[in-house]
């Protein structure tokens, strides 16, 4: 039954016959009360009950008994798979301050993963790595090609996520998780923005990357970091009626411009201009080779690294 990677699924987290009770103390009979609410929502679950009527079971419970982990965490999946996602990580948080198991840190993964926070999706994976399977399948698949790190067009990174990538406490946090999951390897420090796009052979940035840049930002004034380094990386497509030599120059000073958009965007909102390098690299450093329209979307990109 469990599948969690398969979408419209939900699963239910049985009640520990052992409750333990936060101060203040909660009343044992209601808390126990609320075991039972959700061991019947547990039950009616796998006999295919209404979610309407698991929901109302769920909610009683916690009416009853407010700090019950399995319950917050149960209602939480029920919450993602209607999209409601705030809703779902505040509920699998309320379950993790007061237990921790892996099945919530799996869904709140996954609500990450969902809404294209890859950074707080692998953070939360990683808590689980050592006996959740699907946690394991999961973080296999963001640290591949540090995919964690990159972000496509038309998705954007929160600042929760940027900042969890660019503050040192925190990258050393999760470089402690992935040793302790028995990964080598080491979080990624550079932040691959696909989704910075420019006009077509401008350095002007379309409207709807600037909330992007916003997140940036904010992030930025947070960490207040000593230098920010800003690589700009085109395609290698040729220009019109140009020689192959004279794209490369084309392209290599199309970089930099774009790169100074990103640094004027940043320090406009801020951040300190002596503290931002912005380079432009041309189609120099791609990361997929090829002559394709997939291989230049992929290479067309800013890296932002954070020291």
């Amino acid at each position: 039954m469990r599948n969690r990677h398969t979408p419209n699924r939900v699963f239910f987290c049985a009640a520990l016959l052992t409750l333990t009770l936060p101060p203040p103390v909660i009343a044992f009979q209601d808390c126990q009360q609320a075991n039972n609410l959700n061991n019947k929502a547990f039950h009616r679950h796998s006999e295919g009950a209404p979610v309407a009527e698991l929901k109302r079971l769920l909610k009683n419970a916690l009416a009853l008994c407010p700090n019950h982990p399995e319950t917050h965490n149960n209602l939480a999946d029920m919450l993602r798979e209607e999209k409601r996602y705030a809703e779902a990580i505040a509920h699998y948080k309320k379950a993790l301050t007061w237990r921790d198991f892996p099945e919530a840190w799996n869904g709140l993964g996954e609500t990450y993963y969902l809404q294209n926070q890859l950074p707080l999706s692998l953070e939360a994976h990683l808590h689980a790595c050592k006996t959740d399977k699907d946690s394991q399948a999961r973080i296999k698949e963001l640290l591949k090609d540090n995919r964690y790190a990159i972000t496509e067009e038309n998705k954007i990174l929160n600042k929760e996520s940027l900042l969890l990538l660019y503050d040192e406490t925190r990258r050393e946090e999760i470089d402690d998780l992935l040793a302790n999951c028995g990964l080598r390897a080491k979080i990624q420090y550079v932040v691959v923005f696909r989704n910075l796009v420019f006009n077509s052979g401008k350095a002007t940035l379309k409207n709807a990357s600037k909330t992007q840049l916003d997140k940036i930002a904010a992030a930025l004034k947070i960490i207040k970091p000593t230098h920010i380094k800003i690589g700009g990386h085109s395609d290698n497509q040729r220009w019109r009626r140009k020689t192959v030599e004279e794209s490369t120059q084309l392209n290599l000073a199309l970089s930099q411009q774009r790169a100074d958009t990103v640094k004027n965007g940043l320090t406009e909102q801020g951040i300190h201009q002596k503290r931002v390098q912005a380079k432009g690299y041309g189609g120099s450093y791609p990361l997929v080779y090829g002559n394709s329209k997939t291989a230049w979307a992929k290479n067309r990109r800013v890296e932002i690294e954070v020291k």
